[in-house]
This record gives C-alpha cells, sequence and structure tokens, in this order.
C-alpha cells in the first residue's frame, strides 16, 4: 500500500468507483424506480442524522453498570462536540432525534445544537419501543417528550424517530394525531412516501433508512452483546457502495448515526473522508431532512405519490 496516497486521504485508503455509479439508468439490472424526483441537476439525495441516546438505552434496560453508562455520556462531552465542528467544516445542516429523558438531563448539549443551525426531534421520552406499552402508555410518552422538547427547544417536534427502529400499530396513527410531519423508519422505498393511516393517505411523510446505514449495527459493542466491531475501512467502503448504489436508482441516502459511535475520533476522521466524497459529487443533493421534507411536500403531494 502506498503510504503516502494513505495518509492524505485521513488514513482510509484510494476510493474505487463500483459498477452501480453509471450514469444511464438502461444500464442498470432490473426495473429502476427512478422518477426524477430532485431539484434540477441532482440525481439523489443525502441526509446525515443522528440519534442521541446518552445513557438512556441502558438506563431503559436497568443496566447501572458505570462503565456501560460512560459510553452514553461520552456522546455530550466528546462525541458531539466533534460533530457538530464537522458539520460546520462541510456546512451541512443535520436533525439530531433526542429522547425526552435525555434533553431535559442535557441542556447546553440541546442548545449548542440548536445555536449550530440544526433540528432536535423527537425520539421518544425514555427511548422505549413502542411495541412494549400497553394502552395509553405509548400516548402518554409522546405527549411528555413533546412537550420537553417544546419547552427546550421553543417549538413543538416536526420528526419523529422511533428508539430501536420499532413501531407499535398505533403509532403512525399516533404520530398523524399529534401533528408531526416526517418520520425516519420504515424502510420499503428508496424514495420519501406518504404514510397511510386505515388505508387513507396523510401528509405525513417517511424519510426511508436502512439498518445499513445505521452505524451501530457496524460499531456496537458491549460485553452483554459481543460482536465483531468493523474497521473504518469497511464502513467507509460499505457506506460508499450504499450511496452509489442508491444514487444509481435516483434514491434518498439516509444516514442514521450515533454520537458514542461515530463520534470517536477515527469515525470522525472516516466521515469527514465520506462527506467529502459525496460533496465532491456534483449531482447529489446534501440537504437537512427539514428542507428535503418541505421541498417534497411542495413537489409531489400526497396525490401524486412516484412510488406505491
Amino acid at each position: 500500500m502506498d503510504r503516502k496516497k494513505t495518509k492524505a486521504n485521513n488514513g482510509m485508503p484510494p476510493r474505487k468507483k463500483v459498477a452501480a455509479s453509471v450514469a444511464k439508468t438502461a444500464e442498470l439490472p432490473g426495473e429502476s424506480p427512478v422518477v426524477n424526483p430532485w431539484p434540477k441537476g441532482y440525481r439523489s439525495a443525502c441526509l446525515f442524522t443522528f440519534d442521541v441516546d446518552t445513557e438512556v438505552s441502558w438506563v431503559f434496560r436497568d443496566i447501572d453498570d458505570p462503565i456501560a453508562l460512560s459510553m452514553g455520556r461520552y456522546e455530550p462531552r466528546v462525541g458531539v462536540p466533534l460533530l457538530l465542528n464537522l458539520l460546520d467544516e462541510f456546512d451541512v445542516k443535520s436533525t439530531f432525534f433526542v429522547p425526552g429523558w435525555v434533553a431535559e438531563r442535557n441542556v447546553p448539549m440541546v442548545e449548542q445544537i440548536l445555536k449550530r443551525g440544526h433540528d432536535v426531534e423527537h425520539h421518544g421520552y425514555f427511548h422505549e419501543p413502542p411495541r412494549t406499552f400497553k394502552s395509553e402508555e405509548e400516548e402518554a410518552a409522546l405527549v411528555k417528550g413533546i412537550e420537553i422538547l417544546e419547552r427546550l427547544t421553543g417549538r413543538r417536534p416536526r420528526a419523529y424517530r422511533s428508539p430501536f427502529w420499532e413501531f407499535s400499530a398505533s403509532t403512525i396513527p399516533l404520530l398523524e394525531r399529534h401533528g408531526f410531519e416526517y418520520t425516519g423508519d420504515l424502510m420499503d422505498t428508496l424514495l420519501p412516501d406518504y404514510h397511510v393511516v386505515n388505508g387513507r393517505t396523510t401528509s405525513m411523510i417517511n424519510l426511508p433508512g436502512h439498518w445499513i446505514l445505521d452505524d451501530l449495527a457496524h460499531f456496537y459493542y458491549h460485553i452483554s452483546a459481543r460482536k465483531t466491531i468493523l474497521s473504518c475501512r469497511q464502513v467507509l467502503e460499505l457506506y460508499t457502495e450504499e450511496l452509489d448504489g442508491i444514487h444509481a436508482y435516483g434514491g434518498i441516502f439516509t444516514l442514521t448515526m450515533h454520537p458514542q459511535a461515530s463520534g470517536r475520533p477515527s469515525r470522525v476522521l472516516m466521515l469527514k473522508s465520506f462527506i467529502e466524497y459525496v460533496k465532491s459529487r456534483k449531482d447529489i443533493w446534501v440537504t437537512s431532512p427539514a428542507a428535503l421534507v418541505a421541498y417534497w411536500r411542495k413537489t409531489h403531494p400526497p396525490d401524486k405519490r412516484p412510488l406505491r
């Protein structure tokens, strides 16, 4: 390996172009869902988003191990500041999904996120998976999170990402009832799509994600859940391949990150390399979730859904 080339790229190996980045849709395997959905000049869209769980994912499970809890405390102390600085460097605006329990215990962190021009949105109250609730408990937790974020940010939350990426049968109707504009959970499209409740298309949009673009799928480790931790080189290659594939089909690439994982120093440098690559692709629209949702609602109203 050429050490000089590797060092010049923040420790990452030179990138290779993959076949999925071809320009002509007709050459791609299978039927392409590309419908020219993006602003003129852009073939795909890219979002960088964060789930800020701090200690709550441990506390929720009654784990009081100081070392496990310290992994969560890394977020407000180190991870979030490093990532905010990185986003500033590239003028990238994001959404930070924060449980109410976390927000009220880390007010300076919430204030810094807002000060840097990002959104703080709903991620449950106590990071409870909705399917674990009984009867009215889910709505009570949802309302509690709404009230906390409204008090701390000055507005009602407009977006929701479910803890553990799990819904109950009541989640989507509850979100619509409480005025949410978009979610970042379902995985069944390559483009934003409108939620359907009881056969009725709502005005609430879902921005599709996937486990392959969730950093914890690659970086998570705890003594109670032992798994292989992938290297930054492996994850950079994985992110790049998926971006090129989604770009070829004209979809939306939504990266879901947790500051206790992606906020580690080597991974911040890896993310810097990845953002540089994305930004070098002039036909990829790098924007914020809120801006994308506003654009989508204006240009692709519910009665003209491009993908079903």
